[in-house]
This record gives C-alpha cells, structure tokens and sequence, in this order.
C-alpha cells in the first residue's frame, strides 16, 4: 500500500577543515488520501506508517489532503548512510514537501516524530501552519530496558540479527494502558518490516542519536497554533516531560486523556480524531 518518491536533501558536518555540505538521497514510502488542505503525519521511533491506520480515512473525509510516511530507515523507506538524528529528520521532511510540491501544512507528530516537526517549524517556519504534538518527548530512563539495550554496542550487535516477534508484542503491550487492544494481527504489522536488517539497524541507531534537549531550547519561540494530547497512564513519557512541551508553546492547548498509555492516536482514536478536527477547524 502507498508510493515512492526520490528526495535528495543536503546535510551539514563539522570537519577538521570546517564545515562541510553532503548529500544523500533516500526512497521515501508514502500513503497519500483526501484532497483539500495538506495534514502530514509523522510517526515516532520504531514505528511505521501503519500506526495512523485509525486516523488517515477520518480526516481524508474531513476534507484534507492526508499523508502518511514512513521515515527514512522506518516502514518501507530506504536507509541512507546518516546519523539518524531528529534535526536530519526535519531537512528530510522539507525535502519531501518539496517533492511532493506542498508549501505549507498542518502537522500531527507522535512522540519522537514531534520532535522533528518542532524543529521544522523552527528552521522552516513558511512550510508549517498548525502543529499537534502526540506523547512528545524523546528516549529517556522510562523506556523498556529492551529499548535502552540498544544504546549499548552489544545490544545493536544482537538486535542486528534478530528480533522475536514475541518480544515486539511484549513492547507494546507496555505502551499500552488497555492490553487486549494488542492483537495479533496488528503485532505482525508492526513486526514486518523489522524482517529487514536495515530497520534494525535504524533503529539501534535512532535510540542512540535522537535527544529532545535541542528540542525543548526551542519551544519558547515556537509561534504555530499548537495542540499537545498525551495519555495519563503513558509509562514513558511522563507527565512532567509532556508538560515542557505544552507549557513552553505560548497558547498551546493540552488534552490529557484517562486510562491510556503511549500511543494516544491508537489507544482512543476516536476521541483524538474528534479533538484534532476541532483544533484544526477552529480560527
């Protein structure tokens, strides 16, 4: 399900005789609904682009242009030789708006994903309207010591040639306040693409590179409109964590939702679509 687009994007080093220019190019997957104002989604670490499953028909027949992508390393998208951090997320997504000939757009960004979307909104300020912050944050003590694992070079030497599709659904089932909501199908969608060393490989990189610190310098001077949902019985991003986010945006709006965990957009669709609509409909 979805497309392919090329996009080439340009990243910054420092080097001993300065900085320097490179250039990558990448395979970005995509699913794309709906027509009227572009809404780009944008998922969290070690996720895909099926984690919008329950959101993209609802707004696509709300009258806006959904996209959905799988970041690059993630899902079904190609794995350039970069570092994987959330700043090269960001100059990605503007590469890909570009491809995709879209000036400006709504964002809804989910965790780690957020993150990116803040720093876009930052650097590239013509390209983004409102944001909707999902359970943002970054990697930190509260995740799954399977997670954590990875940082270490023993845990991505072993997470490079295997992962049990039993372990991924004890994962979720973490992040999930109503447990029998995982179920076997949705595990096998989420496990597929990890069949790919290349998606490991991302991801034992993200969990090592992808910090929140730059991020949350710049939330002062954040000036979209702005919505934060979180779940009150997320596990690992705290209520204290969130609340940097929707108490450092001048005039964000902050929904927290009772009995649910992490993934907020899955756990209770229903009532984060209708919040989103609203917050999207309104002047």
């Amino acid at each position: 399900m979805g497309s392919f687009v090329e996009v080439r994007f340009e990243i910054v080093g420092e080097h001993k005789h300065g900085k320097q220019s490179h250039t990558f190019e990448a395979d970005i997957h995509y699913y794309e609904k709906g027509e009227g104002e572009p809404l780009l989604l944008v998922h969290g670490i070690g996720q895909s682009l099926y984690t919008w499953r329950k959101d993209i028909d609802y707004f696509a027949e709300k009258g806006y242009r959904v996209i959905a992508l799988d970041l690059p390393g993630f899902g079904y998208s190609s794995h350039p030789n970069i570092y994987y951090t959330v700043e090269e997320t960001a100059i990605i997504l503007k590469a890909f708006m570009e491809k995709l000939e879209i000036e400006k757009a709504h964002f809804v960004g989910f965790s780690t994903g957020a993150l990116s979307v803040i720093i876009l909104a930052q650097k590239y300020p013509e390209t983004v309207d409102k944001l909707v912050l999902i359970s943002p944050g970054g990697p930190n003590e509260n995740y799954p010591f399977a997670l954590r694992f990875l940082t270490t070079r023993l845990g991505h030497v072993i997470f490079r040639f295997r992962i049990g599709q039993n372990a991924l659904e004890q994962l979720l089932r973490e992040l999930y306040f109503d447990k029998p909501l995982v179920t076997a199908d949705m595990v096998e969608q989420y496990y597929a693409p990890y069949k790919r060393k290349r998606v490991r490989d991302t991801l034992s990189m993200s969990m090592s590179h992808y910090d929140d610190k730059n991020v949350i310098s710049l939330l002062h001077g954040t000036r979209n409109d702005t919505l934060v949902l979180s779940g009150v019985n997320d596990p690992i991003h705290s209520a204290n964590m969130v609340k940097k986010y929707a108490s450092n945006i001048s005039g964000a709006e902050h929904i927290r939702l009772r009995n649910c965990g992490h993934l907020v957009h899955e756990e209770k669709a229903s009532r984060v679509n209708s919040e989103i609509s609203k917050f999207l409909e309104s002047k």
